[in-house]
């Protein structure tokens, strides 16, 4: 994923305004000009800035020159305080803008210029690339998203232990365009902040989150390990948000123990030196290195991975054959030669599940990783299915 400076993101911006994505409120006043394309977008602009940034939403109330009431004029205050008006300078005729207060963004689909939001967002993710967004959670915890972007059906992803979404770059081009895949940093993972705790109730409502965040459900949700249990209980729990399941080599009863990663170094000078220290890991952990001040190390803290895990043993047979209607839809896929699900463990959830089947690929427990391009042609195949 690139890099951008604020320069950058306001040129893609500036570039997607239009007459067709102004306000109508603002037309009716005023009717939108090349000398002018900010003009009625101060509301959808300041949305996608916080989708990429984060930070709070500004409103302030603007009067005309002689004092009369114009309306609403919004813009951004980021993490660190800076305000960003990108906007601004739709004001030609001498308005004025009180001094802003800071609005909490409602959940869910806009109530209105929802259409108009994610076409700019569209725009904007063709001049980019993929963009990042940012979910603010309790206590201002942030969670980090990637959306792939693209014309197709929105499909949401959840990586497994110590991967983080990146995880899916390159099924997100393998589906694309008939999909914009939508890749979540599960807590305590990649770019999302650490949680409290690493809680079923915690990782199933930080996915509902996003989905209720960017206005979508029911919409299938494939998940690896950790988010294969997550993305099932997501459907358990909100069948509300999920119309299928793709479900990545992990079983009901998940046992697994990652008690080994805190033998892996904390900080190694240089990556190098982190990735011969890791050994035979360091191939699952290619995404999840960085650099910190005091050198290199992993993007998650291993005790947390630990206590992860912990929490996501145990017998959920009740959440994987929770009924729902319609029947969810679901494709099993097991890696041949996986040390987390045997074949007749992914041979009985295939059975007690209706509508449910499974199929298996020639690699280990990471089969996204292992054999990318079946697995891309098994996961696209089902979802053309779903009509």
């Amino acid at each position: 994923m690139s890099a951008w400076t604020l320069s950058k993101i306001e040129s893609a911006l500036r570039a997607s305004w239009s007459a067709d994505l102004s306000s109508p409120e603002d037309i009716t006043k005023r009717g939108w000009s090349a000398d002018n394309p900010s003009w009625g977008h101060c509301d959808i602009t300041a949305l996608v800035l916080h989708d990429l940034c984060g930070g709070e939403l500004m409103l302030g109330e603007v009067t005309s020159q002689a004092g009369r009431p114009e309306g609403y004029h919004w813009w951004n205050r980021l993490p660190g305080g800076l305000e960003v008006d990108l906007t601004r300078e739709q004001f030609v005729l001498g308005e004025r803008v009180t001094p802003g207060r800071p609005v909490v963004r409602p959940p869910g689909r806009l109530r209105r210029r929802w259409e108009e939001y994610q076409e700019l967002r569209r725009r904007v993710s063709d001049r980019l690339g993929s963009l990042p967004g940012v979910l603010a959670r309790e206590g201002g915890r942030r969670l980090a998203y990637v959306d792939h972007g693209g014309p197709g059906r929105a499909l949401l992803a959840l990586h497994g232990h110590f991967e983080a979404g990146a995880t899916f770059d390159r099924l997100a081009r393998d589906l694309a365009p008939d999909w914009r895949l939508i890749a979540l940093d599960q807590r305590g993972h990649g770019r999302s902040d650490r949680p409290a705790e690493f809680s079923r109730e915690g990782y199933v409502a930080d996915a509902a989150a996003l989905l209720d965040h960017l206005g979508l459900g029911p919409i299938p949700v494939l998940g690896h390990g950790l988010g294969g249990v997550n993305a099932y209980q997501l459907a358990a729990w909100r069948p509300d948000l999920v119309s299928a399941l793709v479900v990545e080599d992990i079983g009901a009863e998940p046992a697994s123990d990652l008690a080994f990663c805190l033998d892996w170094p904390y900080r190694a000078p240089r990556r190098a030196e982190l990735v011969s220290a890791l050994g035979a890991a360091a191939v699952y952990l290619e995404g999840s290195l960085q650099e910190y001040e005091d050198g290199w190390g992993t993007a998650f803290v291993p005790q947390d991975m630990v206590d992860s895990q912990r929490s996501l043993a145990g017998d959920h047979w009740g959440d994987w054959l929770a009924p729902t209607a319609p029947v969810c839809p679901v494709l099993l896929v097991r890696g041949r030669r996986s040390d987390e699900l045997t074949g007749e463990h992914a041979a009985e959830m295939v059975r007690r599940r209706p509508g449910a089947r499974s199929v298996e690929l020639p690699t280990g427990h990471r089969v996204h990783a292992g054999a990318p391009a079946g697995f891309a042609r098994e996961v696209a195949g089902f979802l053309a299915e779903l009509g």
